[in-house]
């Protein structure tokens, strides 16, 4: 399943980049995410590795990855490695008139979701729509939605 899709927000690249690629903020603006852990010592980087527990359609899921792409202020990506959903994601970061133009995309195999491929593909891009515009609400605002 792919996905794309973008939202501007009024504020610098550095500070939607700072915040986004920050683990601690996850759970603040994505609404799928219960934990995110680091399991790598000492760095956040390509190579660095990750834990994640999320909520979709009801479950609990639990995966890992590694960070496969970083480059401050641009880009960071990543490679689930097991878990329901196995694949790639890409966090983009663009400075547009008005701010940053930010971007997720990626493309995963929903290996335990084959039958309800088509509810699920549209309860993922539902869920990135409504968590990138609560991301702007946050940054914009300093608080919550």
């Amino acid at each position: 399943m792919k996905f794309e899709n973008s939202i501007v927000i009024n504020k610098p690249v550095e500070q939607v980049f700072e915040f986004v690629t920050d683990p601690r903020n996850n759970a603040k603006w994505q609404t799928d995410i219960l934990e995110l852990e680091m399991t790598s010592e000492n760095h956040f980087g390509i190579g660095a590795a990750y834990r994640c527990l999320n909520r979709f359609m009801g479950k609990h899921i639990e995966s890992e990855g590694l960070i496969t792409d970083y480059a401050p202020d641009k880009a960071c990506c990543i490679q689930i490695t097991t878990g329901s959903f196995t694949g790639e994601c890409s966090m983009l970061f663009e400075a547009v008139e008005g701010g940053t133009k930010f971007t997720a995309s990626g493309d995963l195999d929903m290996r335990y979701f084959k039958l309800l491929k088509m509810i699920a593909t549209r309860k993922i891009n539902q869920q990135i729509k409504e968590d990138m515009l609560r991301l702007k609400y946050i940054l914009e605002n300093g608080k919550k939605s």
